[in-house]
């Protein structure tokens, strides 16, 4: 925190994980699992997979063939290792900020192009710019979109008729995409995850990737692994080979116990935690509505992160970044860090104890009602 904003006395709500700890079936089955003492190689059991193909098509009616499951030993370990696979250097990547800057990371340290195709910001919600998408798509050096779904830090849940378009706007041009759905699991009520895969036609999904992981939907990022739905056979048997390439297909042992024990017993835990995070998510709407009306909540679909407007108090990116780290003494993340559109904006979880939200805003009112005096 001190690296981030020079102090360490802040409340942290800028980090993408939980204040929650994991299901304790999982605690459980970490704690069973080095109680036996034998840490040799490891390998991903049949049932892994099993659990992984249930979890899939009873939460989200996705029929995943478990022939096309492939790991990586994280989302963005998995999308670089396609950059990498699909792309040469120079060649474009699209992406639809403001969105989740570790893309343009993975983009530009691998010496491709960053495309930037931002999203329209209505006055409700975001919305893809199928018009800038068809111009980007046709330039013949644009190779790849990344895709984020749902949304990170906006909050969207893309719909089936919009990935559908996108899809086809895509696979026109022959440009593949990588769907990062890591926060598949999170969505608020009335709003329903669509798999990108399950929402196009299997040609399109023969020219796709989709990223996953239970790490941000049982807060298990640091022990778990990611996988990847690769339905080409092709690209599925040059991805293996990549990851073989570098020796890093093995598993650690406690990724696998995680992995399984999140997919076939934590459905419970998740429902509560989704019951716990809408009332967090009520009660931030309602604390800004009746106590700081010049700060906007952009009403999330999903994710456990809520994307607030702060334009109304007229500071530019910097002085919106120090007022909230000096003043109000809480950790964000600057808006601008997910592109320039992102400007006069902040990130923050809600996947905390309410009464952690409470102190947070309360300083929050604080030091806005101290900007009036």
């Amino acid at each position: 925190m001190r690296e981030h904003f020079g102090r360490e006395d802040l409340l942290p709500f800028w980090v993408a994980d939980m204040e929650f700890q994991a299901p304790p079936g999982v605690i459980q089955s970490l704690v069973k699992r080095a109680e036996n003492g034998i840490f040799g190689y490891e390998y991903r059991p049949d049932s892994l997979l099993d659990a992984i193909v249930q979890w899939y098509a009873s939460r989200h009616q996705w029929p995943i063939n478990k022939s096309e499951l492939c790991f990586s030993h994280g989302v963005m370990h998995a999308i670089t290792s396609l950059i990498n696979l699909h792309t040469e250097e120079g060649d474009g990547i699209i992406v639809q900020p403001p969105v989740f800057f570790e893309f343009r990371i993975a983009i530009q340290e691998n010496n491709r192009t960053l495309v930037r195709c931002p999203l329209i910001k209505t006055d409700k919600r975001y919305e893809m710019d199928f018009e800038d998408l068809e111009k980007q798509a046709s330039d013949p050096r644009n190779k790849l979109l990344i895709l984020c779904n749902p949304h990170n830090p906006v909050g969207r849940v893309w719909t089936k008729e919009e990935l559908q378009r996108l899809g086809e706007i895509c696979y026109r041009h022959n440009v593949r995409v990588i769907a990062d759905e890591i926060h598949a699991d999170i969505t608020f009520k009335n709003y329903r995850y669509t798999p990108f895969n399950s929402a196009v036609s299997g040609e399109i999904a023969q020219q796709s990737f989709t990223c996953l992981s239970p790490a941000k939907s049982f807060n298990i990022a640091s022990v778990t692994d990611a996988l990847v739905v690769i339905p080409n056979q092709q690209y599925r048997e040059q991805y293996k080979a990549y990851i073989n390439q570098f020796f890093l297909g093995k598993p650690n042992t406690f990724s696998v116990a995680a992995m399984e024990s999140a997919y076939s017993h934590g459905g419970e835990w998740l429902n509560q935690f989704l019951d716990y995070l809408q009332d967090n998510l009520d009660y931030l709407r309602d604390f800004l509505n009746n106590h700081i009306p010049k700060v906007h909540l952009v009403e999330p679909e999903g994710t456990f992160l809520v994307w607030l407007d702060f334009n109304d108090l007229g500071m530019d990116a910097k002085e919106l970044e120090s007022f909230l780290a000096q003043k109000a003494r809480i950790a964000l993340n600057s808006g601008y860090w997910f592109g320039r559109q992102g400007a006069g904006f902040a990130r923050m979880t809600i996947a905390c104890p309410q009464s952690m939200i409470k102190e947070g805003l309360s300083r929050l009112e604080y030091a806005v009602n101290a900007l009036a005096e």
